[in-house]
């Protein structure tokens, strides 16, 4: 029987007619579907919907035209709706990364924010441990953001000289600032 003759018999009420086309046509459908979706289960899920639609619509078929094209219409609107489904499903999967990424961000700018706070803290204490001299030249480069020689010349000294003066004085905050943090609890 060609496909014409079982769809009449199908319309006719032999439902059971039905299931040689499904034969027929359920591997070739089956290959077809797989190439266009990641997944086997899914293939299969899409050429059982298109077997069960295609008995459905059966009466919306054009005598004459090719029933395996119809199929393969049917199935390739399987496949889109699927391909929608997955993509929203990815774009709701970014949005969600994105939403807890931002938190993580939002978490961790808090976190520096009150390590900033403690670590200024601790610089001032620091700071206020310096002697008066060591203070100067401190205001003097970071506040007053005098160059090296114009420091080097209120100390008595040269350049290089109030160089050394500064890189000492700022190892012994970093130190200082190091052990605060240390000690202080968060």
């Amino acid at each position: 029987m060609d496909d014409s003759e079982i769809i009449t018999a199908v319309l006719d009420g032999d439902r059971e007619a039905f299931g040689i086309l499904v034969e027929r046509y359920q591997r070739t459908l089956y290959y077809f579907v797989v190439g266009k979706v990641a997944d086997d289960t899914e293939a299969k899920d899409i050429v059982q919907r298109t077997f069960v639609l295609a008995f459905q619509n059966l009466s919306d078929f054009r005598a004459g035209e090719s029933f395996y094209a119809w199929l393969k219409g049917i199935a390739l609107n399987h496949c889109r709706n699927e391909w929608r489904r997955y993509q929203s499903q990815a774009r709701l999967a970014r949005r969600l990364l994105e939403e807890k990424r931002a938190e993580l961000e939002l978490a961790s700018f808090d976190a520096h924010a009150n390590e900033g706070e403690r670590r200024i803290a601790a610089l001032r204490h620091c700071l206020e441990q310096l002697g008066p001299q060591e203070q100067s030249v401190i205001e003097m480069r970071f506040v007053q953001e005098l160059p090296l020689l114009a420091i080097g010349e209120e100390l008595g000294r040269g350049a290089e000289a109030a160089r050394l003066f500064l890189y000492r004085i700022r190892q012994r905050l970093a130190n200082c600032v190091k052990k605060r943090l240390r000690l202080e609890p968060l």
